[in-house]
């Protein structure tokens, strides 16, 4: 497993949730179920989305923000029917953001979807699942087991998996990220040698304000323990970062 793997939140099905919940997970008023709401995003776009019953705009919720090919967590909650019926469908509005190519995002694509609920896979109303899918379309699913379970009855199976594009610009990101730090330790480095006199007073400051605690046995910038400690972490620093550009070349996707 590589640095680059993507990270899902692992989702804890709660024996407390909304109220206190019976076996199905879910707690019964009436008619009507109380559940919790996930949401899976398999696109490479952050997603935002929300639900609304079209019967009851007041049975609502969700508003969550997720990440590219990643899970939310456990938002609370909407109320589906206790006993499943055809027809019986929920509006999902999402919102996603597209980035440009330059680094820079263009507005928010705000779409509104209706979607039919499946039936119940056990003839109980469980969690609500919204999917949504990399062709740009929205899944719905009532269960109370996760898309990776064997019996997990909606149509995209398990989690996200990243594209290989999606995951080599962000190797790139850590592999600039990382080059850069390697450059800033060497001249760092390249300057206490050329002008140590100027470098040292710099460091000072910083370690005033940043690392006090460590520096508080130095009596100033011109002290030779100190200079010996300045050396010390700029070549400690530079083999750390070095080091760290090379797990990030040999990890590309």
């Amino acid at each position: 497993m590589t640095i680059y793997k993507i990270l899902f939140s692992t989702f804890v099905l709660l024996l407390c949730g909304c109220s206190p919940r019976g076996e199905s997970g879910a707690v019964r008023s009436g008619d009507r179920v109380s559940v919790n709401i996930h949401g899976v995003n398999y696109t490479a776009d952050p997603v935002e989305f929300s639900v609304v019953d079209p019967r009851d705009e007041k049975n609502n919720g969700g508003g969550e923000h997720i990440g590219p090919y990643a899970a939310g967590g456990i938002v609370c909650c909407f109320k589906l029917p206790a006993k499943w019926s055809p027809g019986t469908v929920i509006e999902v509005e999402s919102r996603h953001w597209v980035s440009t190519g330059n680094g820079e995002e263009i507005s928010a694509i705000e779409k509104k979807h209706t979607v039919e609920l499946p039936a119940y896979a056990n003839g109980k109303a469980g969690e609500l699942w919204v999917l949504c899918r990399s062709d740009g379309g929205i899944d719905i699913v009532s269960s109370d087991l996760q898309p990776d379970h064997p019996q997990w009855p909606g149509n995209i199976k398990g989690w996200p998996v990243p594209s290989r594009e999606f995951m080599l610009e962000r190797w790139e990101l850590e592999r600039k990220l990382a080059e850069l730090n390697v450059r800033v330790y060497q001249e760092s480095t390249a300057e206490l040698n050329r002008s140590p006199k100027s470098e040292l007073q710099l460091a000072w400051v910083s370690d005033k304000r940043h690392a006090l605690d460590e520096i508080k046995g130095f009596s100033g910038p011109d002290d030779p323990a100190y200079i010996r400690y300045v050396e010390k972490i700029y070549a400690e620093g530079l083999h750390r970062s070095k080091y760290r550009l090379e797990q990030i070349m040999k990890a590309r996707p």
